[in-house]
């Protein structure tokens, strides 16, 4: 198990640093100090190296999402997550333009994130505009996070983005 985590562990470098097509599996094993055969024995191809990576992406960050007693805090663990995770962040966002299994497991990823901010969106909104807002929201988060994993923008703290995000949310969109 210890390798295993080792090995998650350096390819979350990896692939922070140099994205999905560039990371190879080489730059993975000697980052986590292991052998390509320690590698094998847990994947069969840096494709499903990268899909279970993704999967505990997904967890994680539903599971942050689903523990959050409010809006802010959603927001400012989806931020916090997704800078655990940034290599997975930007190697999907590569794999995505030719993977079409990817995008549908992101797709779902989405759907399930936004019934989880969702929640806290409906008041006063009708759970349909709830939704809606919800995965503009994910939206908005994704490239928030794309941008961040690839240096396009400084970090900033968690809390303060989930401020401004929070505020503009309930202070903008819910004014009638």
């Amino acid at each position: 198990m210890a390798t295993l985590h080792t090995l998650m562990a350096a390819g979350l470098e990896c692939f922070a640093r140099s994205g999905y097509s560039r990371a190879r599996l080489a730059d993975i094993v000697a980052e986590a100090g292991v052998t390509t055969g320690a590698l094998y024995g847990h994947f069969e191809s840096k494709s499903a190296f990268f899909d279970a990576l993704f999967q505990r992406y997904g967890t994680a960050l539903t599971d942050a999402l689903g523990g959050s007693d409010s809006l802010k805090e959603q927001l400012a663990a989806w931020i916090t997550i997704s800078r655990e995770y940034r290599g997975v962040i930007r190697a999907s966002s590569e794999i995505l333009q030719r993977d079409k299994d990817h995008a549908a497991v992101r797709r779902r990823l989405r759907e399930a994130a936004a019934g989880l901010l969702a929640w806290h969106l409906r008041e006063p909104l009708t759970q349909r505009n709830a939704r809606l807002l919800a995965r503009m929201l994910v939206d908005v988060l994704d490239q928030y996070a794309q941008m961040e994993a690839v240096g396009w923008i400084d970090l900033r703290d968690p809390d303060q983005v989930a401020d401004a995000l929070s505020s503009m949310i309930t202070s903008g969109v819910y004014r009638r």
